[in-house]
């Protein structure tokens, strides 16, 4: 089975530099381009069977594009939304950074350590992750998943059996493609983070709240 993951195009949150987790901003104008641009990237792609999208206005949208695009409908699972921040989403990094200074640094040196003030842990996402996992079988493939950041990065990291450890080394750009070949129940990673299709329209990850 051929699982093709995809973050979803950038979000007006995205360019501000706020924390989103289960808050639902819009797509930016780029965001909105850079879906456009995967979509055909994907439709060139061959034959899509399938599409599933996190629920959430940028993630949801996104697929819409894709979807429209493949001629496919999109089904939304809870599972696939982006981990929660708790009291840290709408704040700026640096609001962040004043308030839980300690918290935001083993964030972003011991992240499999952290579960947000009111939220969740990277343990807790995986989880939900896993049983997602679990069912995709039950689509068809190639199986479109379209989700958020950190979702993409924990299937990168059970693709290729590291540890949730390594999360902080990985990036996910808005509207990248990740792709897994899943056979017999094991994991293959096949691509990951592929950008080709973006050119110019790729966001300024340094300046998003990850």
């Amino acid at each position: 089975m051929r699982l093709l993951f995809v973050r979803h195009g950038e979000s007006t949150w995205n360019v501000e530099g706020r924390f989103q987790g289960r808050q639902d901003p819009p797509l930016s104008p780029l965001g909105e381009m850079q879906a456009r641009a995967v979509a055909e990237r994907l439709a060139r792609e061959g034959h899509m069977r399938s599409i599933i999208s996190s629920p959430q206005r940028r993630a949801r949208a996104t697929a819409q594009t894709i979807a429209t695009r493949c001629k496919l409908e999109v089904v939304c699972d809870e599972r696939l939304v982006e981990i929660a921040h708790g009291e840290w989403e709408g704040l700026l990094r640096a609001q962040v950074a004043q308030r839980w200074p300690d918290w935001l640094e083993r964030w972003r040196d011991e992240p499999q350590s952290v579960q947000f003030p009111g939220g969740e842990s990277l343990s807790q996402v995986r989880t939900r992750f896993l049983s997602f996992i679990g069912d995709a079988s039950g689509f068809g493939s190639p199986l479109i998943v379209c989700t958020h950041d950190v979702i993409i990065r924990l299937a990168v990291l059970w693709a290729c059996g590291e540890p949730v450890e390594r999360f902080t080394g990985l990036k996910s750009d808005n509207a990248g493609v990740t792709e897994i070949d899943l056979t017999d129940g094991q994991p293959t990673l096949v691509r990951q983070n592929d950008v080709a299709h973006l050119g110019e329209l790729r966001s300024d990850l340094a300046g998003q709240a990850l």
